[in-house]
């Protein structure tokens, strides 16, 4: 069984290797890495809770395929979509090592998902064989709860807009900035969003039919194209 894992988890070596959590740790130490970690991978398909609430949360998810949303539900079942995680990205660490670390969200797979999970306890607690790539493995795991931080600022950005176009604008613009910064596309004017227009309507907190009247007008003022989850802003 052990075997079996180990064969899995190196088959994404080469992708893994890029991503910002084991930045600064060479090809050769991946392995023991990951073995030290206590890493393991799971595939999941669309809309599955990976994490209830109030459900305690012991390892954080590195996606290695897929997009993740994090989840809020009020008292009448209502839900918000707080944010998104994307390949490459983490979910789950902020509460992963909270005392009574029961979360208060949900995390929930948007398309079909492979992940890779981490005990959080085990990056932050030096291991007994004083591996020399686990302080930088937890200098990244900061830089990642930093790169969190930033997304949140970023919606709190959008949604503090005063109107719907505002805020759509807003959202679309820093996503298209934000993705261009990572791909060195600069003249780039199309953005492909990791969500449908009813994720969309929750996490802007509006409501659905008003964000679709607000698309179909900017669509009409030569604002935006629209086809399916991709949009064209035109300057």
């Amino acid at each position: 069984m052990a075997d079996s894992r180990e064969r899995k988890i190196s088959s994404y070596y080469s992708t893994i290797g890029n991503y910002d959590l084991f930045k600064g740790i060479s090809s050769s130490d991946l392995a023991a890495v990951l073995d030290c970690a206590g890493a393991k991978i799971e595939n999941y398909s669309k809309n599955i809770i990976l994490a209830p609430a109030d459900r305690d949360i012991a390892d954080a998810g590195l996606i290695l395929k897929g997009n993740v949303a994090m989840i809020k539900e009020d008292e009448h079942g209502h839900q918000s979509l707080i944010t998104f995680m994307k390949e490459g990205e983490l979910f789950g660490e902020i509460f992963s090592e909270i005392k009574d670390n029961a979360s208060t969200v949900r995390f929930r797979t948007m398309t079909k998902c492979t992940i890779m999970f981490i005990p959080v306890g085990r990056i932050l607690n030096i291991c007994k064989n004083s591996c020399p790539f686990h302080s930088r493995l937890i200098f990244n795991l900061f830089k990642s709860l930093s790169k969190t931080n930033a997304g949140l600022v970023r919606k709190i950005d959008a949604i503090s807009r005063t109107t719907i176009r505002e805020k759509i604008l807003a959202y679309l613009g820093e996503e298209l900035e934000y993705a261009n910064r990572a791909n060195h596309t600069p003249d780039n004017h199309r953005i492909t969003i990791p969500m449908n227009k009813t994720e969309m309507a929750q996490y802007l907190c509006v409501h659905r039919s008003a964000l679709l009247r607000e698309i179909a007008a900017m669509r009409q003022d030569g604002l935006i194209s629209v086809n399916g989850q991709t949009f064209t802003i035109f300057e």
